[in-house]
C-alpha cells in the first residue's frame, strides 16, 4: 500500500514572494523562475501555480509588495514637506534598487496584461500627489517631482550619480521645487 503524503506549506503564496523577491536581488528579474522559487522555499513543483499563473504573475506580486512599501513610506511624510517626500522616495530606490527597477519597468513581460500593476502606480501617484500640498497645479508639481526623484534614482543605480550625491542633489533639487510656492 502507498501512503500519500500531504504536504501544507502554510502561507505559500507569501513564501513564494519572498523567496522572489530574494531571487530578484541576488540575479534580477532574469534568474527568478517558478520552479526556482518553489525549490528555495521547499514545496512540489506543482505548487506554485495555485498563486500563479506564470513567472510574470509571481514578478507582478513582488512589484506590488515594492509599490505598498514604497506607498507606506509616503504616508509617513506630511503634507507639503516636499524635502521629507523625496527623501523616502529617493531612499525606497536606493535601498532596494532591483525591486524599484521591477516596479517601474524592469522584467515583465506584459504590464498590460496586470492592470493592479497599472493601478499600483496610479496608487502611488495620487498619493505622492497629494502629499505635496497646496499649490496651484499639485498635480503638475507633483509629476514634477516623480520625474526629478525617478530619474536621481535611475541615476544613481545605474551608477552615473554617486548614492550620496544623489541625496544631496535630491535635497538641492526639492528645496528649489518647494520655493516653487503659487
Amino acid at each position: 500500500m502507498v501512503v500519500k503524503r500531504s504536504y501544507h506549506h502554510g502561507d505559500l503564496r507569501r513564501a513564494l514572494v519572498m523567496a522572489a523577491r530574494e531571487v530578484l536581488v541576488e540575479r534580477g528579474p532574469e534568474g527568478v523562475s517558478l520552479r526556482g522559487t518553489v525549490a528555495k522555499v521547499g514545496a512540489s513543483t506543482a505548487a506554485p501555480y495555485r498563486h500563479f499563473r506564470d513567472k510574470d504573475a509571481l514578478l507582478v506580486a513582488v512589484a506590488l509588495e515594492g509599490h505598498a512599501e514604497l506607498q507606506g513610506r509616503l504616508r509617513g511624510c506630511g503634507p507639503g514637506t516636499v524635502t521629507a517626500l523625496g527623501q523616502s522616495y529617493l531612499g525606497f530606490a536606493l535601498e532596494n534598487p532591483a525591486l524599484y527597477r521591477l516596479m517601474v519597468g524592469a522584467g515583465i513581460g506584459d504590464r498590460a496584461a496586470y492592470p493592479e500593476l497599472g493601478d499600483a502606480h496610479r496608487e502611488t501617484f495620487a498619493l505622492l500627489a497629494d502629499r505635496v500640498g497646496e499649490r496651484t497645479d499639485p498635480d503638475g508639481f507633483a509629476i514634477t517631482l516623480w520625474c526629478l526623484l525617478h530619474g536621481l534614482a535611475t541615476l544613481a543605480i545605474d551608477g552615473h550619480v554617486e548614492r550620496d550625491s544623489a541625496v544631496e542633489e535630491a535635497e538641492r533639487s526639492l528645496a528649489l521645487l518647494g520655493q516653487a510656492r503659487p
